[in-house]
């Protein structure tokens, strides 16, 4: 039994901004074969009961297909990691600053932001997300350097890092938590290359 009605579930799913037809091969891939699977076990462990010898085969068919359901989410993960973006985190980024190895971090915030009171990397090129598909001749030397992209947390610089590798970009990664993770690990006392607000 799930945790939350199936109706609440699907209502609140249908607020989100999945597409009907993701929804639908969705429930496909990740319901459908659980539910006949369980099916054909049951029928199979009836079969078995009323001294049915075939019981046998129907029984480790469903095991099977169990087995595949178990399965199906790490080969899922598999054929979408070439889309998901490679994630830093603020340690390694601060010692590869400090160390100066070359790395070019540009900052998908707005202007505003970059000078608010979250601070910016010093050295950090200001590219908003939004600006980013038109400004890209203005970074296309750095294709083959490796770029940390920066956001207020990680969802924007993830979505241009989406944009970095269709465009060409081969050494494209995201800071994990952003701008708001690099200053919590200032406050801790930690000497990070953060810049004047």
């Amino acid at each position: 039994m799930p945790l939350f009605p199936f109706n609440l579930l699907n209502y609140a799913l249908g607020l989100t901004r999945i597409t009907l037809s993701h929804y639908v091969l969705a429930s496909l891939v990740c319901m459908a074969p659980g539910a006949l699977a369980y099916t054909w076990l049951g029928y199979a462990g009836r079969e078995a009961l009323a001294g049915n010898e075939s019981a046998i085969q129907y029984g480790l068919i469903a095991l099977a297909v169990l087995a595949v359901v178990a399965f199906l989410p790490r080969l899922l993960r598999r054929l979408r990691d070439g889309k998901e973006p490679r994630w830093i985190e603020v340690e390694e980024l601060v010692s590869q600053l400090r160390n100066r190895t070359g790395v070019t971090v540009i900052d998908v915030r707005g202007r505003d932001e970059f000078g608010g009171p979250l601070g910016h990397i010093t050295g950090a090129l200001n590219l908003p997300v939004g600006e980013l598909p038109n400004r890209l001749t203005e970074i296309k030397a750095l294709k083959d350097r490796p770029i940390i992209l920066v956001g207020r947390m990680d969802k924007r610089s993830a979505n241009a890092a989406a944009s970095l590798r269709d465009a060409g970009f081969q050494d494209v990664s995201v800071l994990r938590g952003g701008m708001e993770q690099l200053k919590q690990y200032q406050e801790l006392g930690a000497a990070t290359p953060i810049g004047s607000k």
